[in-house]
């Protein structure tokens, strides 16, 4: 019975014991945190008070507890009381940010919780937490308003430019496109946006184009770079070049998540180029074209001159030298044209083994005449020196391109040097010649030098030059296998050494047929029509051909000559000029007469170029370049004949 009652005594003890460690734990907490904490019963009569709260208010807790709480809050907001209210009446509990009334200057939060006894306010100063917050909101604001800004600049970049640019998903998805896009195919935004890239008005007109759009689609969404200059593209305006490319947009961690598509029209460019090209060629013929006009002038008083000495001299002799000169004439001028015709074709270029000495000595009349009478031209160019393998006629224009430089350096007055020499000579195991353009002019400075080749780039004073002549030249020497160099001292002249490959052994001089030898008199061979509209060469053409025993009916147009066969003449040959009045050429009536007599021997002549030549030949047919002697109009007869 003892045990059990000491027992019993000892409870309410240890309660207590375990009440006051409670309480004592409880009074740790709150005298640790650093917010305010203080307690309030039902007569709101403060009854607990912790050292954050005595720091707030100035006052002790010995001082505090028992006061009024009323009397502490009296000069705060209505708001606050009418929260107090609330919760003494059993409300849930509030939360208020305020002014501090015993700290001014300062913000804090006030946590209002209802009890059994009254309530409970906890009290925190947020001042630093809401300045931090406001920094923080400023900078936010800050920076969005410098992104918005960055977006605004970038769409109205994207917006105005005249590149082409789009957005795409990594399918290929069109996302967005800018207005430069849109005007070319005359559509709105939301006709294009959510289309697969092959699939738009600037991709689906061409099968090539559709094959290229995917294709680049998957190598740039797999993370690569693609790049395709000079891309034609079918647009509802015809066609269009632009230099093209397409590339990766990454997240951070290098996931493809869109690409940008930019495409730079350059057809205007291109058009620019290819004319100012040809300005070239034609500022090349220009300088021809005053020589052209003298040497030709000179060839007609040679002609015109003979052939009235002629009449007035019996001697023999004398008329064989006068007919010799005036053969000699006719030669010279049937080359004049060929030298302009050079400069105004466009092909591939057909190299072929030269033999420098005979080029230039050919050439070397074609430079003076250019260049003018103040410049000399001297040509250094060994018996000996390998044959070069390059096109002739391009040959011929960077060469002349080189010289007229040189005059231009020299102010229209001094020396060109022209030499060739075998590229071993510097290196035996190069297989090339070197041919120099040399002057005497002022030189280049070297940041001159450096630009010379450029295309569009020129010293020279406005019209007085495209920029294209010396671009030419190397462009020229890269395509021939070769390349060209320049060697230039200020005050002192400058030097080109054009480097192209050696060309396989050639004999020397042209290769010329044996002269005919025609009989004294002919035999009648039988009838021929000449089809000719220019009634001078109809006339001295009806004369050779007589002189050769023809029979001559003459026509001034392919549909008569067709005409004049199928109403029954019977002709042995067919003589016509190629470029004639009327709905049908030479060629295209020889192709008649073909279709109708498949024997009839049939020749044709023509002072224009190669393309008539080629075409001729394609039909099988001997053609005559004008103008022509006795002895080729009897060779070209008989070839026709014997076909």
């Amino acid at each position: 019975m003892a045990d059990d009652r000491t027992k019993s005594d000892s409870a309410p003890e240890d309660l207590l014991a375990s009440l006051r460690l409670s309480e004592a734990r409880l009074r740790g907490v709150l005298d640790s945190i650093s917010d305010g904490f203080y307690a309030v019963d039902r007569d709101w009569r403060l009854t607990e008070f912790n050292p954050a709260a005595e720091k707030y208010f100035g006052m002790s807790r010995a001082q505090i507890i028992g006061r009024d709480y009323r009397d502490l809050i009296s000069a705060a907001s209505d708001e606050f009381k009418e929260l107090l209210d609330a919760a003494m009446a059993g409300g849930p509990m509030r939360v208020l940010e305020a002014p501090s009334l015993y700290r001014p200057g300062r913000q804090v939060e006030l946590r209002v919780a209802s009890t059994e006894e009254g309530l409970c306010v906890a009290l925190t100063d947020i001042t630093d937490r809401l300045q931090t917050r406001s920094r923080l909101e400023a900078a936010v604001a800050e920076r969005t308003a410098a992104f918005q800004a960055s977006e605004a600049r970038l769409r109205s970049i994207f917006e105005t430019t005249n590149l082409f640019q789009g957005l795409l998903a990594p399918d290929g998805t069109l996302l967005d496109c800018n207005a430069a896009a849109l005007g070319a195919i005359n559509a709105r935004k939301e006709d294009v946006v959510g289309l697969k890239l092959w699939e738009t008005p600037w991709i689906s007109a061409n099968e090539l184009t559709v094959a290229f759009a995917r294709e680049t689609v998957a190598r740039v969404s797999a993370g690569e770079i693609v790049t395709q200059p000079n891309m034609s593209l079918q647009l509802p305006g015809g066609a269009r070049a632009f230099d093209f490319a397409m590339r990766p947009v990454h997240d951070e961690t290098g996931v493809v998540i869109a690409m940008v598509l930019e495409a730079n029209e350059i057809t205007a460019r291109l058009k620019a180029e290819e004319d100012l090209r040809q300005v070239q060629k034609l500022e090349a013929v220009g300088q021809l074209t005053g020589g052209i006009a003298h040497d030709f002038n000179n060839l007609l008083m040679v002609i015109s001159g003979g052939l009235n000495m002629l009449d007035r001299s019996p001697d023999e002799q004398k008329r064989a030298m006068l007919m010799g000169r005036m053969r000699e004439a006719v030669d010279r001028g049937a080359n004049l044209p060929m030298h302009l015709l050079a400069f105004s074709r466009r092909h591939q270029l057909s190299p072929e083994s030269i033999r420098l000495p005979d080029y230039f000595a050919c050439m070397n009349a074609l430079l003076n005449r250019s260049l003018g009478v103040n410049v000399r031209v001297t040509i250094d160019v060994p018996d000996d020196v390998a044959p070069v393998f390059a096109d002739p006629n391009a040959l011929q224009l960077a060469l002349l391109n080189l010289a007229v430089n040189a005059r231009d350096a020299m102010h229209d007055s001094g020396v060109v040097t022209i030499s060739a020499r075998d590229g071993s000579a510097l290196d035996p195991s190069a297989e090339c010649i070197i041919i120099s353009v040399a002057d005497t002019g002022e030189g280049m400075t070297p940041e001159v030098r450096q630009r010379i080749f450029e295309p569009f780039f020129t010293t020279k004073e406005t019209g007085k030059g495209s920029g294209l002549g010396l671009a030419q030249v190397h462009g020229f020497a890269e395509q021939s296998g070769g390349h060209i160099g320049v060697e230039s001292k200020v005050g002192e002249g400058t030097t080109f050494m054009l480097v192209l490959p050696r060309g396989e052994a050639v004999a020397p001089g042209e290769p010329f047929a044996p002269p005919i030898k025609l009989p004294e008199q002919l035999s009648p061979v039988g009838k021929a029509l000449l089809v000719e509209d220019d009634d001078n060469v109809a006339a001295l053409t009806e004369e050779m051909l007589r002189h050769l025993g023809w029979r001559v009916t003459r026509v001034a147009s392919a549909e008569a000559a067709l005409g004049a066969i199928t109403n029954g003449l019977d002709v042995g040959l067919v003589f016509s000029d190629v470029m004639m009045p009327g709905g049908k050429n030479g060629i295209e009536l020889a192709h008649s007469l073909r279709e109708r007599h498949v024997d009839l021997p049939i020749v044709l002549a023509s002072g224009y170029t190669e393309a008539v030549h080629r075409e001729a030949e394609r039909a099988g047919l001997p053609l005559l370049s004008k103008p022509f002697s006795l002895e080729t109009l009897a060779v070209a007869i008989e070839t026709a004949r014997s076909r």
